[in-house]
């Protein structure tokens, strides 16, 4: 298993109450040994320069150093399952042909005509040829070159290598990524623990029932950091605070690539909270009201001595049965609930569990370092007899919110309040000018990497490129 750089530790100073272990422990059902692991690390409590959200030419050695040097999360294998069929992937101001290919393979290309530069496809679709509407030159979707009558003008083209430039694409679990670097180490080596953990919640038992898109006006990273931390859990959506943890999650630093937080759903927020205590009831009826992973159900009265987690968890296989078919009797209360939240270095932000599972998108829109594309998906439990197909991207206006995706259930006026952060998270780093801002040793680690690996990835970038000097490692 890959393991950060930075120094182990037995234990943080960390919230001083219950854990989420704590928490589990109490649960009935068998708890996944790999909620049971935990990963502390150091990375020390140095504050983070605000420029590096801000700074254009910070931006331009992300991009060449970190965006083309990583796997970035392409398209679903599902999305492109015959022959010809063809994604367009942007990133960064570069654009990606994946195509199927005729003996079921997946191949890369880069998405730009050899002769005079233009975009060759402009969306994607089923293809037998890639015919650039310029001037017609041709490639097969190998991207091989199609000989055509005027090729007697370009004595400088060989047709036998005059291919589309491939890019690496390799899969894991139903997903493609691309990685610009053909020196990069494999897909598998880098996911590293994500590929064990989610062998404990198979991708094929999901489908991609929502897939939405929207322009945040903030830097990437900010972007990024708004989802990887429980912190902000309490003052950005406070009607989730009387049954979800935020600075009294577990934070984990699976690998340098990998990071983990684990919301336990159920019980109160320990910043909003602190001190207090709240009737089982309460928070049953808050949650059964807003509704979670598991579902959205009408609010009831608890049984004598009966938690609202386990009223939530008992609804939950009741209603997840009946709607995939599955039986979900032997499903951990915590895979059933709990914010399982995982991210892959730089920007993919897979989430874990049983029921319905988010999956973020992160990446800056084209090169403009100050807004960003921001992609949430939610794969949910399949039927039993089979998926339906994957749900197709749709890209919400400027002026729409995110609940205007009603496909994202009632997730998106909960990613409304997190947008409603992001310009006035942009502007205040702007002022700052070359100031600082801070993350928590412990509740914001995963930041905190982000901003290490970051470094990391230019560094390496920086002296590969100066004669004679080799890569980090």
């Amino acid at each position: 298993m890959e393991k950060p750089a930075s120094e182990r530790v037995r234990q943080l100073d960390s919230w001083s109450g219950p854990t989420y272990q704590d928490s589990i422990s109490r649960d009935d059902q068998r708890i996944p040994g790999v909620l049971l692991e935990t990963y502390p690390a150091d990375l020390g409590s140095a504050p983070i320069k605000a420029s590096r959200y801000t700074d254009p030419e910070f931006f331009k050695k992300e991009v060449d150093a970190v965006f083309l040097r990583t796997w970035q999360y392409a398209v679903l294998e599902a999305e492109i399952p015959q022959p010809g069929d063809t994604h367009v992937y942007e990133l960064c101001g570069h654009s990606v042909l994946i195509a199927r290919q005729r003996d079921g393979s997946i191949k890369a290309m880069r998405n730009v005509c050899l002769h005079r530069g233009r975009r060759l496809v402009d969306m994607g679709g089923c293809a037998t040829r890639y015919r650039c509407p310029y001037h017609g030159f041709t490639w097969n979707i190998d991207g091989s070159f199609v000989p055509n009558a005027v090729l007697w003008d370009f004595p400088e083209i060989d047709p036998d290598n005059f291919a589309l430039r491939e890019i690496r694409a390799e899969t894991w679990a139903g997903l493609v990524f691309i990685n610009f670097d053909a020196n990069a180490r494999p897909l598998l080596e880098m996911l590293g623990p994500l590929v064990r953990h989610f062998e404990q919640w198979p991708l094929d038992r999901f489908y991609k029932s929502a897939h939405v898109g929207k322009i945040m006006p903030a830097n990437w990273k900010a972007v990024c950091e708004a989802f990887i931390e429980n912190l902000h859990v309490g003052a950005t959506h406070p009607q989730l605070s009387p049954y979800t943890t935020d600075g009294n999650s577990q934070v984990d630093l699976l690998s340098d690539h990998v990071g983990r937080a684990i919301a336990s759903i159920g019980h109160a927020s320990g910043l909003v909270y602190a001190g207090k205590s709240l009737e089982q009831q309460q928070i049953a009826d808050r949650l059964l009201a807003n509704g979670s992973r598991a579902g959205k159900v009408s609010p009831a009265p608890l049984a004598g001595g009966k938690t609202a987690r386990r009223e939530m968890c008992d609804l939950a296989r009741k209603a997840l049965g009946e709607l995939t078919g599955w039986d979900y009797s032997q499903v951990a209360d915590a895979e059933l609930l709990d914010g399982i939240s995982y991210d892959f270095f730089p920007n993919f932000q897979p989430w874990g569990g049983m029921a319905t599972r988010l999956c973020y998108r992160i990446r800056p829109d084209g090169v403009n370092h100050e807004r960003t594309l921001m992609e949430i998906m939610l794969f949910s439990p399949r039927p039993k007899e089979g998926p339906p197909p994957p749900a197709q991207f749709r890209m919400l206006g400027e002026d729409e919110p995110w609940s205007a995706g009603t496909e994202l259930l009632h997730y998106g006026p909960i990613i409304d309040q997190d947008y409603a952060n992001m310009s006035a998270i942009q502007k205040g780093l702007r002022d700052l000018g070359n100031g600082e801002i801070h993350f928590g040793r412990y509740s914001e680690l995963r930041c905190r990497n982000l901003h290490r690996m970051v470094d990391v990835y230019i560094e390496r970038y920086e002296r590969e490129k100066q004669p004679g000097k080799g890569d980090l490692e």
